[in-house]
């Protein structure tokens, strides 16, 4: 079988990138901007570190050093100062070994190369910490040691930090006025900040009373427009024996909902069960498929829910706009006091199954919302 068009992981880049013409120029206009600073957030699942992957590629291309670091998996504060040295090292060219020991110097810490086992590429970096600083201190300690060996050197940095929230798991809400000072005092270091934690970030960035109030632009990343997605689908099978049709690739995108890599992910199976079976391309059937491939994962999710919650779950996967706490709603599918449901609800966002940010509870995952609408909704 042909390779497909529509490719999930790893990170999309070049053709494969569904296009964000305007996004991408506000990332290279900041990052073109030593000491300029821009905030990127929105949902899960909505292509912000495909964009920070691809900026930054398109970047390269002309010579830019640029590095993005991805504290998404960062176990602690520590890990994520190593993971941003390890980016800084690869991005600084060959002044990095002078550079990596100067700043493990300013931040009291042993720096050990590990030679690669075969040889080639850049060696490891493992740390050590001599002296503790607090979790708060740590992670932008490392930046301004970083900035401060750039300006002696007279080099400059692009640097995204992807998930960069995560930071306040390890140091409070102190780590957001060691942001402050840091986006206030560098000058060689052009930072882009990217989150999921929609509700948290839009808060630090609007609120006064937050460091990083009027301190950095920020910018929301939505849904690309439907007809925009849409043509990039059918050009992107326009040369290739599968092709999907203008209404199919409208179809794509409008099951899919809001999230790019759910587009992505539903417009690979269309390719595929029509590059399979010999048919025309068809959402629909493509999609039924794609719940009975997950059924087995989705059953075991369902059964792990409390009564409370899969009756819930059920409520909104037949009618998104039900109204949970209305006291008819209650008393006819038996979900007991609001407060019952509401604790309920907090559990379904914790695991994961409905989305956490404020309002309309809504599903945090298409095809388990249409598995639990096909195989639980049919009383209702």
């Amino acid at each position: 079988m042909a390779e497909s068009p529509f490719l999930r992981t790893p990170l999309a880049e070049g053709e494969r990138f569904a296009d964000r013409t305007a996004e991408l120029a506000r990332l290279d206009e900041c990052w073109k901007t030593p000491g300029s600073a821009l905030v990127l957030y929105g949902p899960r699942r909505m292509g912000k570190s495909a964009l920070l992957a691809e900026a930054a590629r398109r970047l390269r291309q002309h010579g830019r050093a640029v590095v993005v670091v991805d504290l998404a998996t960062a176990v602690d504060a520590p890990d994520a100062v190593r993971r941003l040295l390890t980016a800084v090292r690869d991005g600084v060219g060959h002044t990095w070994r002078s550079l990596m020991q100067s700043v493990a110097a300013k931040l009291r810490l042993s720096l050990t190369l590990t030679p690669n086992p075969d040889g080639t590429g850049l060696p490891g970096l493992s740390l050590s910490f001599d002296q503790a600083a607090p979790a708060s201190q740590l992670f932008t300690d490392a930046l301004v040691a970083v900035n401060d060996e750039l300006a002696k050197r007279r080099l400059s940095l692009a640097l995204g930090i992807d998930e960069f929230q995560r930071l306040l798991e390890w140091g409070g809400t102190d780590v957001e006025w060691a942001l402050k000072s840091v986006l206030e005092r560098h000058g060689r270091i052009s930072y882009v900040l990217a989150g999921s934690a929609t509700t948290l970030i839009e808060e630090m960035v609007t609120n006064r009373e937050r460091a990083l109030w009027k301190l950095a632009d920020h910018l929301s990343l939505g849904p690309i427009p439907p007809a925009e997605f849409a043509r990039w689908i059918v050009a992107r099978t326009a040369h290739g024996r599968t092709k999907i049709s203008a209404p199919t690739a409208l179809r794509i995108v409008t099951l899919s909902g809001p999230r790019t890599r759910d587009v992505i992910t539903l417009a690979h199976a269309v390719w595929r069960d029509a590059t399979v079976s010999g048919r025309s391309a068809n959402a629909d059937r493509a999609l039924d498929a794609l719940i009975d491939e997950t059924a087995a994962p989705s059953e075991r999710t369902w059964n792990q829910c409390t009564q409370r919650e899969q009756r819930l779950l059920r409520l909104l996967a037949s009618d998104p706009a039900v109204e949970l706490t209305a006291d008819a709603v209650r008393r006819r599918h038996a979900l007991g006091a609001a407060s019952s449901v509401g604790v309920a609800l907090n559990g379904l966002r914790k695991k994961g199954l409905l989305d956490a940010a404020p309002g309309r509870p809504m599903f945090e995952d298409l095809f388990f919302r249409r598995w639990v609408r096909r195989e639980t909704t049919q009383d209702l």
